[in-house]
């Protein structure tokens, strides 16, 4: 198993813009635990390998993995919630993209409990400090780093690690167990033996 240094550009602009979701990729995988493991620990140093064995994972399919913060029918970002903009209108779960030329005044949205499993769309698009980026950009980039570790037409399998008892194998998953969320997935792309680790904790 040998690490993929060179990511697509969108990776580095994501973490430009605030992105807080760590990546690592690695080619030429058999796709075991061990090697699950192995590049996991390449973004958390300090992970109880033991302890997140015990945990244990479950394998997910991609409506869980993206979660409620994305909407498939439309392959687009959603902001959960209810929000009033500057003009009167309520907005409803409004997509991401139509938020470039809108002032929202108030609103609140939905946070996924701790731990619960998948909602990378989440993760990604909404850390706790907002992306400094337009709507229509951090979309664009949502895009790109989905196609890159879900490629269309490519087989996968995606394994979700995530618990509200990540902190018990890593100091690295205290910040986000406040009330951000901690996220920790796997995913394995035979055709191509690909293996990509995922991982998020953040707070404010």
């Amino acid at each position: 198993m040998r690490a993929i240094k060179d990511l697509p550009p969108a990776f580095d602009r994501f973490w430009e813009i605030g992105g807080v979701l760590g990546f690592a990729t690695f080619e030429d995988s058999d796709g075991s635990e061990q090697e699950f493991l192995a590049s996991i620990s390449a973004i958390v140093p300090d992970i109880d390998g033991a302890a997140l064995s015990a945990l244990g994972y479950r394998r997910i399919d991609d409506r869980t993995f993206l979660g409620d913060w994305y909407d498939p029918e439309n392959n687009a970002l959603v902001r959960r919630g209810v929000f009033r903009s500057n003009d009167g209108l309520e907005l409803v779960d409004p997509k991401l993209r139509d938020l470039c030329e809108t002032e929202i005044v108030s609103g609140g949205w939905y946070i996924p409990d701790t731990g619960e499993g998948g909602q990378f769309a989440y993760a990604f698009s909404s850390p706790p400090y907002p992306l400094s980026a337009w709507p229509s950009e951090i979309e664009q980039l949502f895009l790109a780093v989905k196609n890159f570790i879900l490629p269309p037409n490519c087989t996968h399998k995606i394994y979700d690690w995530s618990s509200p008892r990540l902190p018990e194998t890593s100091t690295y998953f205290d910040a986000g167990a406040e009330w951000w969320g901690v996220f920790l997935f796997t995913i394995y792309i035979p055709g191509l033996r690909r293996l990509t680790a995922i991982a998020g904790s953040a707070s404010d």
